[in-house]
């Protein structure tokens, strides 16, 4: 039995089991050259023997490349972003590569530590959606000549090559449909505007609304931080007001099951007192009494996207000089029951 404290095997070890040179291993294990059947099968059964294990780290350092490649998201826990590690994570598997995931939960400090760790562990590339707004992680990724793609948010500058939703486009259809629908006052619940996503969002509902010649009401405006009890209390805030909306679009689904439950707690009947839209459509959506109406985003088709542009550089290093491309994924306006005229009393 393999006792815990027992000494890693090494090419060493194998080579003595196997009674051959620690190059004629190296060649067996890597498949290169030319090893006769004999020796093949004596050092396959020791580096068996041997639980014999190769240490990609100091192969990667050999041989600058680690065939992995480091994604950075801002949160686990929203099923967007888990759909879209999972998508990316495939997609690179299938070309030989494996993922480095990790959480940034939005905090710049975070963020900065896992970029200079994923840079550490000499990844051949970088998938990021970035949450500083300073230009310094770009200029260290830039600096440093590793391929990197920006995706659901562009980096300031626009200084990587980026892919990301029409955040603006579909946040205007939205915002239309209700408005077209008869609502005037419409609410926005969304994220911090210092992300471009959230800011693209916040400014195609302001368009669609002066567009209709709609006054804009800051106070059915709430941007903020993702997550439900920010949701649940910019619902709140909406309700007590004196003239509330008589509809919300909420330009994030991690807001969406806080509005959902201020909603139901004060017994609001959806679509019939107020309407609701959400940007990004996900599975429960159509099972939710009634349906909710959605801009649905198509999060497999942004990781393919990425995966492939991101390949690109890096069997190609010269499109690092190139000036940064950007592309947006497009969307579909999903209508079901949670969106109505308004009640007329």
């Amino acid at each position: 039995m393999k006792s815990y404290n027992q000494k890693r095997a090494n090419l060493n070890d194998v080579a003595l089991a196997a009674g051959t040179s620690v190059a004629t291993v190296s060649r067996v294990l890597n498949n290169t050259g030319y090893s006769s059947e004999d020796i093949k099968t004596r050092v396959k059964i020791a580096a068996e023997n041997l639980h014999y294990q190769p240490n990609l780290h100091a192969k990667s350092l050999r041989q600058k490349k680690s065939n992995s490649i480091g994604l950075l998201i801002p949160n686990l826990l929203n099923a967007y972003y888990t759909a879209l590690a999972d998508d990316v994570s495939q997609l690179l598997n299938v070309h030989g590569y494996q993922l480095l995931l990790s959480s940034t939960r939005d905090d710049e400090e975070i963020e900065k530590n896992t970029l200079r760790q994923l840079i550490g562990h000499n990844v051949d590339g970088l998938i990021w959606v970035p949450t500083a707004s300073d230009s310094e992680l770009t200029d260290l990724v830039i600096n440093k000549h590793i391929p990197a793609v920006s995706i659901v948010r562009k980096v300031k500058g626009n200084r990587l090559p980026t892919l990301v939703f029409e955040d603006f486009a579909g946040a205007y259809a939205a915002t239309n449909h209700l408005l077209k629908l008869g609502h005037t006052r419409i609410g926005l619940i969304g994220g911090n505007i210092a992300h471009s996503s959230n800011n693209d969002r916040l400014q195609g509902y302001i368009k669609a609304l002066k567009d209709a010649s709609v006054f804009v009401d800051q106070s059915l405006i709430k941007m903020g931080s993702l997550n439900d009890d920010r949701g649940s209390a910019s619902a709140e805030s909406f309700l007590q007001l004196i003239k509330p909306p008589t509809a919300i679009f909420v330009a994030s689904n991690a807001l969406m099951a806080g509005v959902m439950k201020t909603i139901t707690h004060h017994d609001v009947h959806i679509p019939d007192e107020i309407s609701l839209i959400c940007f990004d459509d996900l599975e429960w959506f159509q099972f939710s009494k009634p349906p909710i109406s959605a801009i649905a985003i198509n999060h497999a088709r942004l990781a393919e996207a990425a995966v492939e542009l991101l390949l690109k550089h890096i069997k190609n290093p010269a499109e690092l000089d190139k000036p940064a491309v950007f592309m947006q994924i497009s969307y579909e306006l999903v209508l079901r029951a949670s969106t109505a005229s308004p009640y007329q009393m």
